[in-house]
């Protein structure tokens, strides 16, 4: 056994992997401890239950997917950022996917899970409101009452969210819109 003090980073990184390689339904603590090296009861010091652990897995493999560092965002046109998302998912489709498909808002403990999950999106959406708002290409006279940046944002996130969950590709359809619709030009246009 692992007489060092394994880390909750540690800990997540195995069940992680374990997910990622297609173990998602067979994660055990008992499997992650002999990955890790460590006593079954090491696991329980940073996680409570099975369930918390589940949690924390779907929100770092969320993290790997839609969080985009400030460096690859300022500056960055809306669209860009969107497209910096896109490419992250395109990386890691396929990697555990089944899992959290199946997990993302029904771990264990579903109200849990759905309100972790629920307050990652809305801080996924707060940037990109924050991104939207900032771009200069972007003519004010887009919005309305009933069509609001806060609501079109919220449109991307789950058109987003939706294509992860169901293993689809719209990337292309996301793009027109998101040209179409804020920018007022199409692809042509840009050239």
């Amino acid at each position: 056994m692992n007489t060092v003090v394994t880390s909750r980073e540690e800990i997540l990184r195995a069940a992680g992997e374990m997910v990622k390689v297609g173990k998602g339904d067979g994660v055990s603590m008992r499997g992650i401890a002999r990955e890790c090296g460590i006593a079954v009861g090491s696991i329980y010091n940073y996680f409570p239950t099975k369930n918390d652990l589940m949690i924390a897995v779907v929100v770092e493999m969320w993290k790997e997917i839609f969080f985009v560092p400030l460096s690859k965002i300022e500056g960055k046109s809306f669209l860009g950022v969107v497209e910096c998302i896109l490419e992250r998912m395109g990386e890691n489709r396929g990697e555990g996917q089944g899992f959290l498909a199946g997990h993302a808002f029904v771990v264990g403990d579903k109200e849990k899970g759905h309100l972790v999950m629920e307050e990652y999106l809305g801080h996924m959406r707060e940037e990109l409101l924050a991104v939207l708002m900032g771009d200069s290409a972007v003519a004010d006279e887009v919005w309305s009452d009933g069509f609001s940046a806060e609501d079109f944002v919220r449109f991307v996130v789950d058109f987003l969210v939706e294509d992860l969950m169901r293993g689809t590709d719209r990337a292309v359809f996301l793009r027109e819109l998101i040209l179409r619709v804020v920018y007022g030009r199409k692809r042509e246009d840009l050239r």
